[in-house]
């Protein structure tokens, strides 16, 4: 009677492994709102416009200043809800 069991436990989890997987890549699929971002760099100089995703807005600021390379000022950099 053991063996009923050690048999059915493994199909059971194996049979529930993808519906696990398709919800939680539902709530991944939604985009993320886009911002757009402006900055100076140290020597004063404006860098150009960047639109970044991002959930709140110092995570736009931080995808900013990594997709500028690091030479933005981060107190400079603005960035405003896009479209």
């Amino acid at each position: 009677m053991r063996m009923k069991y050690l048999v059915g436990l493994p199909v059971a989890v194996i049979s529930m492994t993808p519906v696990v997987a398709s919800v939680a890549a539902a709530p991944a699929q939604a985009a993320a709102p886009t911002w757009t971002c402006n900055a100076q760099t140290w020597g004063g100089e404006t860098l150009p416009t960047l639109t970044v995703e991002a959930k709140k807005k110092r995570q736009a600021q931080g995808v900013a200043q990594t997709t500028w390379g690091g030479i933005a000022k981060f107190a400079t950099i603005d960035c405003k809800p896009g479209n």
